[in-house]
């Protein structure tokens, strides 16, 4: 079994918890409401900050140049035509640009965030790889699973129900495929010393993305 394999078996509790969230589902019903997306859509917008400082000091942090190039190209995508899609999605969603320029992390992005910057620094480059395959493997399983459950929120002919299809879309294979790819790759070369702290990583970054969906869902529940 590669390290991958193992890694998700292990946490195969988390990992279909993230994956098959009822913020997902409902996306691909085309039965989310505009609310409960906007308000992940703009934590997510506050998080990718902290996922491209993450994704930056892995470039740094690469043996080498063939190694840091996929990563490169990924954190290229985000600063490039990802960031213009979201300015342009807070139209369809409704979202003023003052509500989405001065918001604020609520405390489960910022958590999250902390937590992969955190890694980042302190963290080996196959370390941060393990949090990235995590953040962009999640992503890609459910839209990959979307897909073959053949969700068409399009089908409803709102504005609506196209974007979230431009959603689903945006996170399957075509477009997530090489970064995973080249990430599994990366944490498939550990070796057994550093299973343990990799086990670490991958069950906490679950952690947050499914923390992630719930923040989405039902608001910020923090005491």
């Amino acid at each position: 079994m590669t390290v991958t394999a193992q890694l998700k078996s292990d946490h195969s509790a988390l990992w279909s918890a993230a994956v098959d969230h009822a913020f997902i589902t409902e996306l691909g019903e085309g039965m989310l409401s505009r609310e409960r997306f906007a308000r992940y859509f703009v934590q997510d917008y506050i998080f990718i900050n902290d996922l491209v400082k993450m994704a930056g000091i892995a470039v740094a942090k690469a043996p080498d140049n063939a190694a840091a190039r996929p990563i490169e190209e990924f954190l290229s995508a985000i600063l490039g035509a990802e960031d213009a899609m979201f300015v342009k999605a807070f139209k369809t969603l409704e979202v003023d640009e003052t509500q989405y320029s001065g918001a604020e992390a609520l405390l489960t992005t910022m958590a999250f965030g902390n937590f992969l910057v955190r890694l980042a620094y302190e963290g080996t480059f196959r370390e941060i790889c393990t949090a990235m395959l995590v953040t962009e493997g999640v992503y890609l399983a459910w839209g990959d699973r979307l897909r073959a459950e053949g969700a068409d929120p399009a089908a409803s002919g709102t504005e609506l129900g196209r974007f979230y299809q431009g959603w689903i879309d945006l996170h399957t294979d075509e477009v997530l495929g090489p970064i995973v790819g080249y990430l599994t790759a990366v944490v498939d070369g550990a070796e057994p010393s550093e299973m343990p702290r990799l086990e670490t990583i991958y069950a906490q970054a679950l952690r947050y993305e499914v923390a992630f969906w719930d923040m989405s869902t039902e608001g910020e529940n923090w005491l």
